[in-house]
């Protein structure tokens, strides 16, 4: 064996030596810092043995090939013992990167290749060793062309490990298995449709066009728009080589009900991908029963596929408050809220969270929880809507359902919402009581239409609502609905 050939093993099973104790103290940084020196000596082999070649020197290579094929093995057990302290952590993307490391430095290991589709497969919440039913309801129509190019990948390194190693039990059972699941999605019509759905287009311009249009909120708005040029601004720093501070882009929205809370909420996910916050600007919309479970040990899981599937968009979770239910130490949605923090912290780069309720109990919940005031700097109340505000919102919902209202009607109309407001200040429902009226107000038309036309009798124009049909509703908030009818035309008690 050449003298410097035998330097180079010297050297690098001194850091071998080294390595270990770093994966021992779990040293990470130290492990970084090793992995770059293996590499690099690994490189400098490599153009030791491009030189040989060169000069024809070939009874040399042998011995070089044979040193080259145990360092980059033992770097790959290095990745791998890696990507197992990282999933005790259950850090599991760190641990998947660390596999697929492990099996591209060393090829003859038909386990570290399993490992890897274990590892990669477990991102989307995937697990061979269940059943196709329990994995497919993990598979949404947010995610499912994640998932399908995570089962491709799974399928191609499954064929490079038996094209490697030569065919086992353990490879047909997984690609049995891949083919299934795949079968199962495809079989799904919602999961179909969305695999075949092109993706939207989002602009920050029309993101921030659509929130001007919506009617009120004026400090909403302005809020907003300080957030996104915030964010602009700091990108345009980065871009210069300038310092960029982080701050946390997860908000609380309150106020009453109606006010346009989840309608902004969709909207901040799209202006947060077209400035290249958030890579696919998505809404989540969930409350208690989505992240909390009855049994131990169940509320985290279900947390964590719930903001998985909000990965890359925003998770918004309204009537946040009542994660917690009193006092009570063993209720299990405190364990929701410690698992949303510490996925706050995971995936900051690529996930906002959003908590929304009622005024009052919103400012409770956040000042009893210092996690929380500490990671949710953002507040933004939404105003309940004036009369002169939801009569719009009326107008702009007749419009786009394809429907007209008379001067007549519109009056009604008004003293209908004046009298709810006077009488439920707080929980009159905003927006939301426009558009129940408003759906109310069709019902009757289409009843009363169907009726008139079935006695042939006229019934005016299709797209018109008239004093008789608001008539009809506002008559209709005070009298059991089985004691009211319509008799050619007039409303009858």
């Amino acid at each position: 064996m050449e003298e410097r050939l035998k330097m180079v093993y010297d050297s690098f099973s001194d850091l071998a030596k080294d390595m270990q104790k770093s994966l021992y103290d779990n040293d990470k940084e130290l492990v970084k810092s090793r992995l770059f020196r293996a590499h690099r000596m690994v490189s400098k082999l490599m153009d030791k043995i491009e030189r040989h070649i060169n000069k024809k020197e070939y009874s040399l290579l042998a011995d070089y090939f044979t040193c080259l094929h145990y360092m980059k093995s033992e770097i790959g057990s290095w990745y791998e013992k890696l990507a197992q302290v990282h999933e005790n952590e259950n850090q599991n993307e760190l641990a998947e990167r660390e596999w697929f490391a492990g099996i591209t430095e060393a090829f003859k290991n038909f386990d570290r290749y399993i490992q890897y589709v274990h590892s990669t497969l477990k991102l989307h919440d995937l697990y061979v060793n269940q059943d196709i039913k329990v994995n497919l309801e993990r598979i949404t129509s947010f995610n499912v062309k994640d998932v399908m190019l995570c089962l491709k990948r799974a399928r191609l390194v499954v064929n490079t490990a038996v094209s490697e190693n030569g065919l086992m039990e353990q490879a047909n059972y997984i690609l049995a298995w891949i083919e299934e699941i795949e079968k199962a999605v495809v079989e799904r019509e919602d999961l179909t449709a969305a695999l075949n759905k092109v993706p939207e287009k989002i602009t920050l311009e029309q993101t921030l066009s659509e929130l001007e249009e919506l009617i009120g909120l004026e400090e909403v708005k302005r809020k907003i728009r300080d957030i996104t040029n915030w964010v602009s601004f700091n990108k345009l720093r980065r871009e210069q080589g300038f310092k960029s501070e982080e701050i946390s882009l997860h908000l609380v929205f309150s106020g009453n009900p109606g006010t346009g809370k989840t309608t902004v909420a969709r909207l901040i996910a799209k202006i947060l991908k077209a400035v290249g916050v958030l890579s696919k600007g998505h809404l989540v919309e969930v409350g208690r029963a989505d992240l909390v479970a009855e049994y131990v040990g169940q509320t985290a899981i279900k947390t964590l596929n719930k903001i998985k599937e909000a990965k890359g968009g925003v998770l918004f979770i309204d009537e946040a408050y009542s994660l917690v239910r009193g006092s009570a130490s063993f209720d299990f949605g405190i364990e929701a809220i410690d698992t949303i923090v510490k996925s706050m912290e995971d995936e900051r780069k690529n996930l906002v969270v959003i908590l929304a309720g009622y005024p009052t109990e919103m400012r409770e919940f956040i000042a009893s929880n210092p996690g929380l005031q500490s990671r949710f700097k953002n507040h933004i109340e939404f105003p309940d809507y004036s009369l002169d505000e939801l009569m719009e919102i009326m107008n702009l919902l007749l419009s786009e359902r394809d429907f007209m209202m008379t001067p007549e009607a519109s009056v009604i109309f008004r003293r209908m919402i004046g009298k709810t407001i006077l009488r439920h200040p707080q929980t009159h429902g905003n927006g939301r009581l426009v558009r129940n009226l408003i759906e109310d107000a069709i019902m009757a038309k289409a009843s009363y239409v169907i009726e008139q036309n079935s006695k042939k009798l006229p019934f005016g124009d299709l797209d018109l609502m008239d004093e008789t049909i608001m008539n009809l509703i506002e008559f209709s908030q005070n009298t059991p609905k089985n004691k009211l009818t319509l008799l050619d035309g007039k409303l009858k008690m």
